[in-house]
């Protein structure tokens, strides 16, 4: 996506916009010698260590990792793409944008899109109003409770019955059919005749992105009409597994404590806000995502889900449980009791009742022992106990950030947490956990879950080896004949050194020409944390050193490494052929021979005795 735009624009607009200033404008930075300083925005931390660097046009948290260029910071805080973070840049500045040749259509749709959207929200708020056709749907939201001001709030409308009432509409106002198609607002006919309007009798709920733009509609039948809830389809700008209901309402709630309330329907969420609960965000009658988590992610520390009390409910905790494990994000989980929903409970018991629900959320290792333990009877035997133990560990083993290697403490401070919620001796934990993944390593080999975690040295050379290019990109040509990006294993390397190589725009020791393109928020960051690390190593040149410096050591000697590390697993291959009888090449056989011999100074029994007879008796003898 960054090829839509040129190095150019992309120069001139990170210019205009100096990352003080932008950092400055969401909350307040101190000095810092000649950095800048303040409590991270991503994480809860009461010792600031999110650093802004004037100098080299950066930012970089050493508390959670997040890092990278104007662009980064701004899709990070305003939970958008990398070209909607260049465009919020570019309108700061005053800077007209100019597409790349292709890509402008593609832009212009997804404008075009967004235009007819908020054209069909206020039609759709105009028909609510409407004397007559809007009666239906505001006795509707009257049966339910709902005010004027969370009306007006969440700008909820109504499409009144009728076939083409929009399309009408749309008419009247110049808009063209197909756009409204592309949007999703109508359907075509079965036999090709025309359009009809998708929403009709029901009372819509406009869905907006964290920019307040709105992206899509949900359509609440008021009476039996099946399906009782219609949303729209995909589109150009609307994602169904990605969108949150509710989120521009509740975003400034979210962002004062860094918590959210994660619950399932339209009015789970605007009853709530009705009764002083302004923290709370619904999916779209789908289950959570990973795009959700990472959506929920930028915004919150803490996440509480509020579920049903049926048994669906409880699994769809469970499941969401592993989904926020794998972002490192606490998770807490509550169920409304008394089979009620968030929207019936609210209205009926209040929002200090429902606050103080919420505030009651169990931890979600709790939650998952009380499950675990209602479904094996954990108490009944020992072996029971065992499956509960398992399908606790299960979750654990389940998020695939948790099973690298590199990420051991973090494993190990839940094996703890886990251990102090069950009671169980945190050396059992980590036990029964080894044997578990040494299990589904076997069953599922080459996954991220199984047993082919990355090798230590070899991850620790390629990382040298990336530290020093994003220091020196100079060499890229020289690393790029010796050791090409397919050869690189961990797969966080490889997308750098690939992204790397894609931008002709970097230089020596400027990370902010390294960054400048990055539209991977996760992969600017691993580059922030690389280079300040490689520039430490490279300030380490000892006075009167006039040698290459430790930065170029470090390039020489992590290909070298790395080039050794391959030709042992050669070594290893050819010697198990060899073993296995798999090949009967003879010249195959002295090839590994003479490898080994080479690669270890390893003579074969048979050449030392003929060695050792020579020696004593002369050759041929």
């Amino acid at each position: 996506m960054t090829g839509l735009y040129s190095d150019d624009i992309l120069n001139e607009i990170a210019r205009a916009n100096d990352i003080i200033e932008v950092v400055s404008g969401y909350f307040p930075l101190k000095k810092a010698g000649k950095d800048y300083k303040a409590l991270c925005p991503f994480h809860a931390e009461k010792t600031p260590s999110f650093n802004v660097s004037p100098g080299k046009q950066i930012y970089k948290c050493f508390g959670c990792g997040r890092g990278g260029s104007v662009f980064n910071f701004v899709m990070a805080k305003e939970n958008v793409t990398f070209p909607e973070a260049v465009r919020i840049l570019a309108e700061r500045a005053g800077i007209e944008l100019k597409d790349r040749a292709g890509a402008e259509q593609g832009a212009n749709t997804r404008k075009q899109v967004r235009d007819v959207l908020e054209w069909a929200a206020r039609m759709f708020e105009k028909g609510l109003q409407s004397p007559q056709a809007g009666a239906p749907g505001r006795e509707y939201l009257e049966s339910r409770a709902i005010t004027a001001a969370t009306i007006d709030a969440f700008r909820i409308g109504f499409a009144p019955e009728g076939w083409d009432n929009l399309i009408r509409a749309a008419g009247r106002d110049g808009m063209p059919l197909e756009l409204l198609d592309t949007a999703g607002l109508v359907v075509k006919r079965d036999d090709g005749s025309g359009y009809y309007d998708r929403f009709r009798g029901r009372v819509i709920f406009p869905i907006l992105d964290a920019l307040n733009r709105v992206v899509a509609f949900g359509g609440r039948a008021l009476g039996d009409q099946q399906p009782k809830y219609l949303n729209s389809p995909e589109t150009p700008i609307f994602h169904k597994g990605e969108a949150l209901y509710g989120l521009p309402q509740a975003r400034t709630a979210i962002e004062a404590n860094r918590r959210v309330v994660v619950v399932e329907g339209y009015f789970d969420v605007v009853m709530p806000h009705q009764v002083g609960v302004a923290n709370v965000v619904a999916t779209l009658g789908t289950a959570l995502t990973n795009e959700h988590v990472r959506a929920l992610k930028r915004f919150a520390d803490e996440v509480i889900l509020v579920y049903d009390s049926d048994l669906a409910g409880q699994r769809a905790a469970d499941r969401g449980m592993e989904l926020f494990l794998a972002e490192d994000v606490r998770i807490l989980i509550t169920v409304v009791p008394q089979g009620k929903d968030p929207y019936d409970y609210c209205r009926e018991q209040g929002g200090e009742a429902f606050q103080a629900q919420v505030a009651a959320a169990k931890d979600a290792f709790a939650f998952k022992w009380e499950l675990v333990s209602l479904e094996f009877s954990a108490a009944a035997s020992p072996a029971a106990q065992r499956r509960a133990i398992e399908a606790m560990l299960s979750s654990v083993l389940k998020a695939p950030a948790l099973a690298q290697e590199n990420l051991r403490l973090q494993r190990d401070l839940i094996l703890g947490h886990m251990s102090r919620t069950l009671g169980i001796s945190e050396e059992t934990l980590r036990a029964e956990f080894s044997r578990l993944r040494r299990t589904a390593g076997r069953t599922a080999a080459g996954t991220e879950t199984g047993a082919n975690l990355p090798d230590a040295r070899r991850w620790a050379a390629e990382q040298a080896l990336l530290m020093a290019l994003v220091c020196r990109p100079s060499r890229l040509e020289e690393a790029l004949a010796a050791m090409p990006p397919d050869r690189i294993e961990d797969p966080k390397f490889r997308a750098l050194y690939e992204a790397l190589l894609d931008n002709t725009g970097r230089r020596d020791g400027d990370i902010e020409s390294i960054v400048l393109h990055m539209e991977d928020e996760a992969l600017a960051g691993l580059a922030v944390q690389l280079f300040e690390r490689g520039e430490s190593v490279g300030a380490c040149r000892e006075t009167g050193d006039t040698g290459p410096g430790p930065l170029a050591q470090m390039f020489t000697e992590s290909l070298t490494a790395l080039h050794g590390m391959e030709a042992e697993t050669d070594l290893a291959a050819r010697g198990r052929a060899a073993r296995d009888g798999t090949t009967d090449n003879p010249q195959a056989l002295r090839d590994f021979a003479e490898a080994r011999k080479q690669r270890q100074g390893f003579t074969p029994p048979a050449a030392r005795r003929r060695a050792d007879g020579e020696a004593l008796n002369g050759p041929g003898k």
